[in-house]
């Protein structure tokens, strides 16, 4: 067996390969390249042929108001005659050893299989949701003038993204070569709640098929600067009620726009978990902290004894000489506790974290800063 990167020249064979794996599928318009810049594929040969495939994709995802470097891995393969031998494993570890290399701080991916990739330490942080309902009582108001975007808008749009995004933690920051399509290429339309001339807001939006009881309005984004633009363009959706009375949008946690409903609490209609680990512990002193916290935690984790050391709302991680106190995290505990999606006592509860519980609490205070949530699938 060997472990290699692929090239156009296994172009072919990837894409049957794709096929086997995921379904026959029809392929967008216009298509997307799979070699680019930001894209690195692997495979896994056996006797000349291609029988496993991952992707590397790079991003930077926000968490605690900073953009960190990630590898997004998605275009898992392993051919049916092929899986259960272990290949898996050396194709993750030659992935994750260049993205780490190429100064990625976490991976992630959409685990279809939790099991499987928990054991390169995924754990599953977030979902990815389609949500549905009734177009009508999207009416909510709003003075913010709405109209059609155009490929003009592209940064501004982004932009109104990043925003928002870092507010949360775990998008995906739309930056980088992997984000140079327009927004409004791939959708029937992308408006935009425009004030002063500064575009504050945004929805993408897909009219479907069918009008009447079938119809339904897809919606891919929904995002603002503030209330009153999200009340204009959720009143810019409910005008689509007399074709379509129920709307599916794309979404995570509880979003914003959620909390200006009136009425009909969104059904969810389907969810793709989302996975995280960490490759490098120095994630750890990325997130901004409260400034009036000075302290140092030792930790363990893979057998390397290291302390978190955290000073005037930064901090950093250094290696230490000794095992004395403090925590062991599994890889998987390591994940949780970087993406702020459990507290301590549940870390201990599911075997992720040993040892001292002298620095619970700090570690919470640290770490636990709300849901994680997602934007984008790859």
């Amino acid at each position: 067996m060997q472990i290699r990167r692929l090239t156009e020249a296994d172009e072919e064979v990837m894409r049957r390969q794709f096929t086997e794996a995921f379904g026959a599928f029809d392929p967008p318009e216009p298509p997307v390249p799979l070699f680019v810049e930001g894209k690195r594929w692997w495979g896994a040969e056996v006797d000349g042929r291609i029988v496993a495939t991952a992707l590397d994709r790079e991003y930077a995802s926000w968490f605690g108001g900073v953009r960190v470097p990630t590898a997004g891995i998605g275009g898992v393969t392993v051919a049916p005659e092929h899986r259960g031998a272990g290949l898996l494993r050396p194709l993750f570890t030659a992935v994750l050893a260049e993205a780490r290399d190429r100064g990625a701080l976490v991976s992630t991916l959409y685990a279809t299989a939790p099991a499987l990739y928990r054991r390169f330490g995924f754990e599953t942080i977030s979902s990815l949701d389609d949500v549905r309902l009734p177009t009508h009582p999207l009416a909510g108001g709003g003075s913010t003038p709405v109209r059609r975007a155009t490929s003009a808008d592209d940064q501004a749009i982004r932009a109104v993204h990043d925003r928002a995004a870092a507010r949360e933690n775990g998008p995906l920051a739309r930056t980088g070569p992997l984000f140079t399509e327009s927004p409004t290429l791939r959708v029937s339309g992308v408006s935009v709640a425009e004030r002063d001339g500064e575009v504050v807001g945004y929805v993408s939006w897909d009219r479907g098929r069918g009008y009447g009881a079938e119809g339904e309005l897809l919606v891919g984004q929904l995002m603002a600067d503030d209330a009153d633009a999200l009340r204009s363009l959720l009143s810019l959706l409910s005008t689509f009620a007399s074709v379509t009375p129920t709307v599916r949008i794309r979404t995570s946690g509880v979003p914003s726009w959620q909390h200006l409903l009136r009425a009909a609490h969104p059904e969810t209609v389907s969810s793709a978990p989302y996975a995280l680990a960490v490759l490098d512990p120095g994630a750890l002193a990325l997130p901004r902290v409260h400034p009036g916290i000075d302290t140092r935690l030792p930790f363990s984790v893979d057998g390397r004894s290291l302390t978190l050391a955290v000073a005037d709302g930064s901090g950093h991680v250094e290696p230490t000489g000794t095992t004395t106190g403090g925590r062991t995290f599994t890889r998987g505990g390591l994940a949780l506790t970087f993406a702020g999606a459990a507290t301590s006592a549940t870390l201990r509860s599911l075997g992720h974290v040993e040892g001292d519980t002298a620095d619970d609490v700090t570690w919470d205070l640290l770490f636990t800063r709300g849901p994680v949530t997602v934007h984008d699938y790859f």
